[in-house]
Parts: C-alpha cells; structure tokens; sequence
C-alpha cells in the first residue's frame, strides 16, 4: 500500500512540475474566430460622475509587460443592448495572439471599448464619467501611462475628438473613422504633440468627406511640428455600414491592412503629412510605438514611477475633478453572439504565427521524468 501511495505522489508530483516548467496558455488564435477571441474579454462599470456611469468591455494581455492601452468608442447604436459594444464591431481580433506579439516594446496590448449610454452619444455624453471609466481602468492595470490612446468611428469620433482636447497631457494619439466633426484649428493646437491618424471614404453617404473628414485632416497637419505623426487613409469607395454606403472605413484597421481586406476598398491610400504616401502602414507599428527618444521601462523603473504615481495622486486628489471612490465593478461578458455583418477574410495572411516554445515543455517533461525516476529508486531501496 505504502508503494502504491509512493508511486501516486510521484506521478502528481511530476506533473505538477511538468505544468509550471510548461508554457502558460496565451491569447487565442486570430484562427479560432470571433467567438473565441470575444470569449476573452470582461465587462466592468467606470465609477459615477455627474449620476453617470459608463459601462465598457475589456481586454487584458496574457503578459506581465507594462503594455500601452487603446480605448475604443463606437457609433450610434452600439451600445445597445449591453456587451454590443464589443458584438457590434470587430475590434476582437487585436485581441488575437498574433496580434498581441505585435506590439512595440511590450508584446501586449489593453483594450478597452466604452459602451454609449443611449440615447445619448459620445457626441454630447458627459465627459467626466467617460474620462472617469479610461482613468479608473488605467489605475487598476499594468499600464503605460506614456502610451494611451484613443479611436472611435463615425459618431464615436467626436467623443474621441472631444475626450483629446479635454485632456491633451493624458492621451498619446487619436484614430478617426468616418469622422463626423471636425477638429478646429485651435483644438488642432492642443494636441499638436499627439500622434494622429484618420480614416474616411470619398464615397461617404453620411459622413461627408469634404465636410468633416478633410477639414481635420487639415487643421491637424497644419497644427503638428513633426508632419510623420500624422496619417490619412483614405478611398474612393469602401464596405458598407448598416444603411450607409461607403462609411465601413474601420474594417480595414480592424485587420489592420490585411490584404484580403484592402481588396474590399477602391483607390485605397495613405499618406503622412507631407503628403508622401506611406507604402506599408500598420496600426500597432504606428499608434503604439514609443515616440522618438522614448525607450522601454525596466520592471524596477515602472515600480518606482507607480510609487512615486501613487504619492502624487494623494496630493493630488482635492484638486482633481476626476478622481473617483466608487468600487470597480467587473464582471463577465457570457454572451458571445458574432454580430450580424457581412463575412470578412480572416486576417491571417499578414500576421506571423508565434511558435510554441518546445524547449520549455521539453524540459518540463524532462524534469518529470527524473522525478518519477528517483521515486522509483527509493521504491526498490525500501523492497530491500
């Protein structure tokens, strides 16, 4: 009996050690489909501020990395009923693994997408809780606070707009699809030192392109001293979005540039700001890197700065109109349903598949072995 027992807590234990020395299971695959990668993410409130609370969908990065945040707000309609925000588009694919290794000088990205209190918009919805729900979010995660930045389509471009030059010393860069606003010349001026990039079709039957898209488009680049961090991506014609001809424009930075999705637009092009046209542009390589100058944190770097961080925030807290003690709410988002939109390539075609790291399970096997190995010596020492 006493063999038998010896034999069962060698094998338990080897295979406990077998499964630490093994490699922890990472984000999904992009090819295991929306579902699965939507099956990932959260739910969570933002604390209240003027009796308002905004709900928001959000991702985690399978990493211990300090990793930069991307805070998404959609259009009309998608906050409806709660979860859309995140069944309503497919922004669930930067969620994807291959995606996830793709981010500059971190490997992992927080993604964070507000749901509209309808039926108010982002347009006229009060700042302070929408602020209030980033600011929270990014106080409770691994975050780097040098890198948080902000992409809404359609009416969720003037919350984006509004959001950025309310608080141009918080957010790193803006994404405008379809815009329907317009940043004005003095607001260009605020966030002059953000990185900007917008997206929008010629063939828009809602958001006009001469209206609100190339009117931004101007003010920002007349407003940036450094002409490379601003970006328009525009067409003739692209996919369609519900009733609206031409006015899908994010589809192509929810895949960001796969070349199964560019086919769906004609005269597709982007440019910088001086106009030259950029030959291979990608959303994570651009929005997400470290601006010139700036350099990765070491882990003993990015605690001495929260310490400090948390010191200023005390010092702080009368002072700041956002600050908040309501609880963090979280909970889990059950519901998966794909939302009803026409079928999209699956955009494995640019992206490179990690390798699994054999070497390490290898050597988890190894070391079970030795230790089933050894239980077995003493089991024939004590038989003599």
């Amino acid at each position: 009996m006493k063999t038998v027992k010896i034999i069962i807590s060698a094998i338990f234990t080897a295979c406990i050690l077998a499964v630490s020395l093994s490699p922890a299971a990472g984000a999904v695959s992009i090819n295991a489909g929306l579902d699965q990668l939507r099956s990932q993410w959260s739910r969570a409130t933002g604390p209240e501020s003027d009796g308002l609370g905004i709900e928001y969908s959000y991702y985690i990065p399978e990493t211990e990395n300090e990793c930069p945040l991307v805070v998404l707000l959609g259009g009309a309609g998608e906050g409806i009923p709660s979860g859309n925000e995140l069944k309503a588009n497919e922004f669930a694919y930067w969620s994807s693994e291959e995606y996830q290794a793709m981010i500059p000088d971190a490997g992992g990205l927080y993604i964070q997408i507000l749901k509209a209190p309808e039926p108010v918009y982002f347009d006229t919805c009060p700042l302070a809780p929408m602020f209030g729900a980033i600011k929270d979010f990014a106080e409770h995660h691994n975050i780097d606070k040098r890198r948080i930045f902000l992409g809404g389509w359609c009416i969720g471009a003037s919350g984006v707009s509004r959001l950025a030059t309310a608080h141009p010393d918080y957010f790193s860069g803006i994404m405008l699809f379809s815009p329907r606003t317009v940043i004005t010349k003095s607001e260009a001026t605020k966030i002059k030192h953000m990185k900007a990039w917008i997206f929008a079709s010629k063939g828009d039957t809602y958001s006009n392109y001469a209206t609100f898209a190339l009117p931004c488009w101007e003010n920002l680049k007349d407003a940036v001293p450094d002409k490379t961090q601003v970006r328009l991506t525009s067409s003739t014609t692209c996919p369609r979005a519900a009733l609206l001809m031409s006015h899908y424009t994010w589809l192509v930075a929810e895949q960001d540039f796969a070349p199964g999705v560019q086919a769906k637009y004609t005269g597709l092009k982007t440019v910088d700001g001086n106009e030259n046209t950029v030959a291979s542009p990608e959303i994570f390589g651009f929005m997400a890197a470290l601006k010139e100058g700036e350099t990765a944190r070491t882990v003993s770097e990015t605690e001495e700065e929260s310490s400090g961080e948390e010191t200023s925030e005390e010092e702080s807290q009368a002072e700041s109109v956002t600050d908040v003690t309501a609880p963090y709410k979280e909970e889990t988002l059950s519901e998966t349903t794909a939302p009803e939109s026409e079928t999209i390539d699956k955009p494995a075609d640019n992206v490179k598949i990690k390798e699994f790291p054999v070497a390490a399970v290898c050597g988890g096997a190894a070391a079970a072995a030795a230790v089933c190995a050894a239980a077995i010596t003493l089991i024939k020492k004590r038989r003599k």
